[in-house]
């Protein structure tokens, strides 16, 4: 049966839902098409991460900004969380396409100002820029899905979305790599061109529908305190001093707690009732997935180090080892989207971190031992976790929002996420400090900080188990 909504910007959308499960009816017709509009918001978001990755470098040298470094990717992270938090509100006042295209638009003008960067400072400032658009267009996107899919095909709306974002992260550094080696660094800040092209195409040909809810009010005090929580968490990751970073990383926790307290309190509502309770299935889900996304964090950040000085390894053997999470991801993903038992679904938000707690321990393990094969088999581990869990969290998120807040509750969710890796990475950066990683790399030592990174990482993923088992998933 076709149904006509009505936008908040007024504009009226034809929906036919679909009435079967398959992946026939998702990649076709209107379905189809918003598929691809969503896949483009979030492939850019992935890949727009780590495609500068060779070239920040570069660029810091030429242009002497090496001291402005890691604000890089802390600004894009303080940025993206803005624009996250921010785009329910934003959406719903200026309506969905007109929202994503303002978006692409300041996306594109942070990317020209990377590109023609005269000092360093330029790409620092493109960058935020990049961060809040790449937050609102990707926070958007996820907030389209429980209203324009039909029950049976969410499921695997989620499943193509984490191999979107597996691939292209995967994607992301060598595409940049070998722009950076073939032209120039400054052309690797527009290799994320082709996917501002499908977002802007796809936002054209589709009449995206929003949910039944009331429209999002903005709360500029929760939006605020996020951003503020996110700035001090970055300070805390480019300080070299290990008190510092541990009075900064004791404050972003006293800033994230007010965050709690006072969303509501102090003007409007910005997270949906439930999101910090733990006894809540919504409760539960987004601490999983902040837990999830800060352990990977913790451990990743220096895995590229560490593999490269302790076992010897150059460049491409590096990037394989890295590589291979993402890898494992994206088979995992597919395959297990295939099996559509509750039961099975279910078990997968308390499995998948089950399989991030024995892939952080392997690596911890084999980095002291000197291992290599152990830390791939611990990469495939973690992997693979994800690929169970990480989609079926999130829609179990979605699902068990109230009705009114289920777009609220969606944008959120690589809100979430953004904030995990931002928590992570401080943690990274103070263990590392604390435990003399230089130093330690120097003497051969590094296993005693590894240990410290990937066990902070496991005891995320160790949470993570334990509230899995209070994360259920609706029957239809």
């Amino acid at each position: 049966m076709t149904e006509l909504t009505k936008e908040r910007d007024g504009s009226v959308a034809t929906v036919k839902p679909a009435e079967t499960g398959g992946y026939a009816s998702l990649l076709t017709g209107e379905s189809g098409r918003m598929l691809a509009l969503i896949s483009g918001g979030i492939g850019l978001h992935a890949f727009n991460q780590f495609a500068i990755v060779a070239a920040t470098p570069l660029a810091a040298a030429e242009l002497g900004g090496r001291e402005w470094y890691s604000w890089v990717y802390s600004l894009y992270f303080i940025g993206s969380i803005a624009g996250g938090t921010a785009a329910a509100s934003i959406r719903d006042r200026l309506g969905t396409r007109i929202s994503l295209a303002l978006a692409s638009v300041v996306f594109t003008l942070g990317g020209l100002m990377a590109f023609a960067a005269p000092a360093f400072g330029w790409i620092v400032f493109g960058r935020l820029l990049q961060g809040v658009a790449d937050g609102l267009i990707v926070a958007i996107c996820y907030s389209l899905i429980p209203a324009n899919f039909s029950s049976a095909l969410i499921a695997r709306v989620f499943a193509v979305e984490a191999t979107v974002w597996a691939v292209t992260a995967l994607l992301g550094p060598l595409v940049g790599g070998l722009i950076t080696e073939a032209t120039s660094w400054r052309f690797s800040f527009l290799a994320v061109a082709p996917f501002v092209i499908v977002l802007a195409l796809f936002t054209a040909l589709t009449r995206p529908k929003t949910g039944e809810g009331r429209a999002a009010s903005f709360a500029p005090v929760s939006v605020g305190l996020c951003v503020l929580t996110a700035l001090i968490f970055a300070l805390s990751s480019t300080s070299d001093e290990p008190v510092w970073q541990a009075a900064l990383l004791v404050l972003g926790a006293l800033a994230l707690l007010s965050v709690v307290a006072l969303d509501g309190r102090l003007g409007p509502q910005l997270f949906p009732a439930g999101s910090f309770r733990s006894g809540s299935v919504l409760g539960r889900a987004f601490l999983i997935l902040f837990l999830m996304s800060a352990g990977h964090s913790a451990g990743s950040t220096y895995l590229a180090l560490l593999v490269g000085e302790v076992f010897g390894e150059g460049p491409a053997v590096v990037g394989y080892v890295v590589v291979t999470m993402a890898l494992s991801w994206s088979v995992v993903a597919m395959f297990s989207s295939r099996y559509e038992a509750l039961v099975w679904r279910n078990a997968t938000m308390w499995i998948g971190p089950l399989f991030l707690l024995f892939g952080f321990a392997a690596i911890a393990i084999a980095i002291g031992l000197h291992w290599l094969s152990l830390v791939v088999f611990g990469q495939i581990l973690v992997g693979a976790g994800f690929g169970l869990a990480w989609a079926n969290v999130n829609e179990a998120a979605m699902d068990a929002a109230d009705l009114e807040d289920r777009d609220r509750a969606s944008a959120l969710l690589p809100t979430m996420s953004t904030a995990g890796y931002a928590v992570g990475a401080a943690l990274s950066g103070t263990i590392a400090a604390a435990t003399g990683l230089t130093a330690s790399l120097a003497t051969g030592s590094a296993g005693d900080t590894a240990s410290w990174l990937y066990g902070t990482a496991a005891f995320g993923a160790l949470v993570s188990f334990v509230l899995g088992f209070g994360v259920k998933l609706k029957r239809s």
